[in-house]
């Protein structure tokens, strides 16, 4: 396959809302079991205020990207809502500040993964000495296994989205059932509040740590606070998974809003929760010292059955983290597929898999650079580098959202950011407004207090840009020139649905359910089907005036739906087919829709649900409207 011909076949929409919230909550509901530890070794007693500091970053940052991914459902998230908003270089420096994220996302949950088996096999936190060539290494088994983790997720992606996303939304499922298991058991068993309240006398820890940057402005526990809520705010990185995944997403314009919402309420819960139920059982001092495995090390804490359960919890920890991996491998291939097909970078990591419509290349060459990050086992590094390029990808997609408002004011939004305002006839979100802030404020945290952060994030950026001039020249192109913009699709201000409709029925009925169900967002083209078996076609005696009758009969009624529709706000046409049923399946590729809607009268079952329409293009969104009265089946 060539390349053009992989950009024009594109990627498979394979993920529905289980899959898409599957993304955000396995990217961001596993960071509660790395942060608890190593948030709490530097805030002490107040580690739920400075979750609950760097949470403002996340909630208003996830419904930012909520509006822009349901404007924008493409494969790259934030590098093109950079695009749209301010040309190829912004577009290219929040697509390269996310490429970091998800390289140490990749790197940093395969050591948490790594990290959580230890606790099952011991050895593993031990080191393997070698000698190569009369030279001594001493090298962490948790790298080794870290890097084991990467290349079977590899694999994984390299099979497919639709397997790679169950994998996801099975292990997502028995991780919320484990999380809220734990959460009861041992808030009734285990929490002391005398306890807790006791931590509350310790602000901050008093001890100088050597991966923090002093200032000398603060005292050292006000200071090691403050380098807490740059580390608090790695339990909250990933929100933008969801994004990656928008090109794959069916009906993006109603999942993914949900799925947003959905994350934000999900993690900001657990988060909160994991933190105050960890001071109230052990303490800040004990909570700190299991800083691989913190959630295991709680639930150890629980009388009668908890030694028992703390198994179970690191065995799905494990595996919860090798979700957050994976979801790393999926989002670093998908922001450099996009990155790609806009030109910013190679060609090549565009290419699809002739069979699996994947971005193979991307898959490979990005997620080799993470698991050979994976191999150093070093955990506040990486831990110190994710926030950086996370937090200046969001800074650039709070920007673009306040950018894009004016620009594209003109486009249909099946969801928008509460709290605007207008001025000078422009709407402006105060919820965006104030993500920039909170975002530059605790970026520029992380700048003074993360040593390398700063270093190796300005490093990483540097490289970027000088990698885009390069490759501009070598295209013999300005680096002004805003190509991307020629190749970003005009907004979708409509979705181009076929309705197909049982031929004779209440127009009424058809009328309610289409209302209900479908925004006027969707232009629709209502069909229905003369049914004329192809024998009959060949069939001399065949009475065509009876059949054109019958027609006229259909048209009619479509007619009056349609009279109904466009009433209530919508666009709509209609056409009555006359011939056996590979004339439907034959018009449906030929209009090339958005989506197709079907209607019936019985609920469809199992595989049998598309037997008529297998050869659909698996771009388009089917969705299935029940009516029972109408007494019908596709």
């Amino acid at each position: 396959m060539t390349s053009k011909e992989s950009e024009v076949r594109g990627l498979r929409r394979e993920i529905g809302l289980l899959g898409a919230f599957s993304m955000g909550f396995a990217d961001v509901g596993a960071d509660v079991f790395l942060a608890i530890g190593i948030v709490t070794l530097y805030a002490a007693g107040f580690s739920p205020l400075a979750f609950l500091i760097a949470s403002i970053c996340y909630i208003t940052t996830g419904l930012v990207y909520a509006e822009l991914t349901s404007l924008y459902p493409l494969a790259g998230g934030g590098q093109v809502f950079g695009l749209r908003a301010g040309g190829d270089l912004l577009g290219f420096v929040v697509g390269w500040a996310i490429l970091l994220d998800y390289i140490l996302d990749i790197g940093l949950f395969s050591i948490i993964s790594a990290g959580y088996l230890s606790y099952l096999f011991p050895s593993l936190s031990e080191s393997l000495h070698l000698n190569v060539l009369g030279v001594s290494l001493s090298v962490s088994k948790i790298g080794i296994a870290a890097f084991v983790i990467v290349i079977f997720l590899i694999l994984i992606n390299l099979i497919g989205i639709k397997e790679s996303s169950r994998f996801n939304e099975f292990l997502v499922l028995l991780t919320l059932s484990t999380e809220i298991l734990i959460l009861v058991t041992a808030f009734l068993l285990a929490f002391k509040p005398d306890l807790f309240i006791e931590q509350l006398k310790f602000f901050g820890s008093p001890v100088r740590e050597s991966h923090v940057f002093y200032t000398g402005l603060l005292p050292t526990n006000e200071e090691n606070f403050i380098y807490a809520v740059t580390l608090a705010m790695s339990s909250f990185i990933g929100i933008e998974s969801i994004a990656q995944a928008a090109e794959e997403t069916r009906n993006p314009w109603k999942y993914i809003p949900k799925s947003f919402k959905y994350s934000i309420v999900a993690v900001v819960f657990f988060t909160l929760s994991f933190s105050i139920l960890g001071l109230g059982v052990m303490g800040w001092e004990g909570l700190s010292e299991a800083i691989y495995n913190p959630i295991a090390a709680i639930t150890a804490k629980v009388p009668y059955f908890g030694v028992y359960m703390a198994s179970g919890v690191a065995l799905v920890a494990f595996l919860i983290t090798l979700v957050s991996t994976n979801t790393g491998v999926i989002g670093v291939s998908r922001v450099s597929y996009s990155m790609s097909k806009f030109r910013l970078i190679p060609r090549a990591f565009s290419k699809l898999h002739e069979v699996r419509a994947v971005p193979y290349i991307s898959i490979i060459f990005f997620g080799l650079i993470g698991g050979a990050l994976a191999l150093t086992g070093d955990l506040e590094m990486v831990a110190g580098l994710y926030n950086f390029g996370a937090l200046l990808s969001y800074i650039l997609v709070n920007y673009s959202h306040i950018k894009i408002r004016m620009v594209d004011k003109e486009s249909y939004r099946h969801w928008k950011t509460p709290l605007n305002i207008k001025i000078k006839g422009h709407e402006i979100s105060l919820i965006a407004v104030f993500g920039l802030l909170s975002t530059s404020i605790l970026f520029t945290l992380v700048v003074v207090y993360h040593p390398w952060g700063r270093i190796l994030g300005f490093s990483w950026v540097s490289l970027g840009i000088l990698l885009f001039v390069g490759y501009r020249i070598y295209q013999r192109r300005s680096i002004r020139e805003k190509m991307a913009s020629k190749l970003l699709k005009p907004i979708i201000t409509r979705l181009r649905t076929i309705v197909v409709v049982p031929s004779i029925s209440e127009p009424q009925k058809i009328y309610r359910t289409i209302y209900n169900n479908l925004e006027d967002i969707h232009e629709l083209i209502l069909v229905s089907r003369v049914d004329i078996p192809p024998t009959y076609i060949r069939d001399i005696n065949i009475n065509w005036k009876d059949i054109y009758r019958l027609k006229s009969e259909v048209e009619s009624f479509l007619e009056s739906i349609c009279i109904l529709l466009r009433a209530s706000g919508y666009k709509c046409s209609y056409y009555c087919l006359v011939g056996p049923e590979e004339s439907l399946e034959r018009f449906i590729n030929e209009a090339n829709p958005d989506a197709v809607v079907l209607i019936s009268g019985k609920k469809p079952r199992g595989k049998g649900k598309r037997r008529e329409f297998i050869n659909i293009n698996k771009n388009v969104s089917i969705m299935y409207l029940y009516i029972p009265e109408i007494g019908e089946e596709f």
